[in-house]
């Protein structure tokens, strides 16, 4: 066999050379940075920002765009007036300290009138006694003055006399009213029932309103 016919071989590289090359390479390429979303100034839209708004939040670079962001910034809305109290309840708030003792008695004493008005029990009491309703205007006449005696004199020679309550009063009054209201409970009856269970009732509702204040 021929020798100038037999072509030469390369030698071959040793087996691995090729993909060490190639970690290599790729270990001593430069890493690229992580991308962060980084805002522009919304003033020059050129460099990042730094700094935001305390009022709209936008972001800016520097002191000079802060200045002309303030130069232009809009004005803060008016917060809105606080509604006021109405008249009347202002009026009973104010008024409310300066009640005495005697003006707060009265209202008691309306609210518990107003509480026997609508009382349901005492409308049945006056149609389970029809009289009743007569009886208790006879107690209430008991309380009045007695007719006085000018009744009796003309008119025209009532202007020389001096006025004159006949000395009642409202203690004699009470007294007389009292009175009445005894003797009509003890009257035997239904007449004398009616009054008993007309004060029993009264004094129900008038204590349950009272502790229930």
């Amino acid at each position: 066999m021929d020798s100038s016919n037999v072509q030469s071989v390369p030698p071959e590289p040793p087996i691995g050379s090729g993909a060490n090359s190639s970690i290599q390479a790729d270990s001593e390429a430069p890493t690229a940075a992580p991308s962060h979303d980084v805002r522009l100034c919304g003033i020059c839209e050129k460099n990042p920002s730094k700094y935001k708004c305390p009022r709209c939040y936008l972001p800016y670079c520097s002191v000079a765009c802060n200045k002309i962001h303030r130069e232009n910034h809009p004005p803060d809305p008016t917060p809105a007036p606080k509604p006021s109290p109405p008249p009347a309840a202002s009026a009973t708030a104010a008024s409310a300290p300066e009640e005495s003792n005697e003006d707060s008695g009265t209202h008691q004493s309306d609210h518990r009138f107003g509480t026997l008005e609508r009382s349901k029990e005492l409308q049945y009491l006056f149609k389970k006694y029809p009289r009743l309703p007569k009886q208790l205007l006879d107690i209430h006449a008991a309380t009045l003055p007695p007719p006085s005696e000018k009744s009796r004199i003309p008119a025209s020679l009532l202007k020389d006399l001096p006025e004159s309550s006949n000395g009642w009063d409202r203690d004699k009054a009470m007294a007389s009213g009292k009175e009445a209201l005894r003797k009509a409970r003890g009257a035997k009856g239904e007449d004398g029932e009616a009054l008993r269970e007309y004060s029993e009732l009264v004094l129900h509702l008038t204590k349950d309103k009272v502790n229930n204040r």
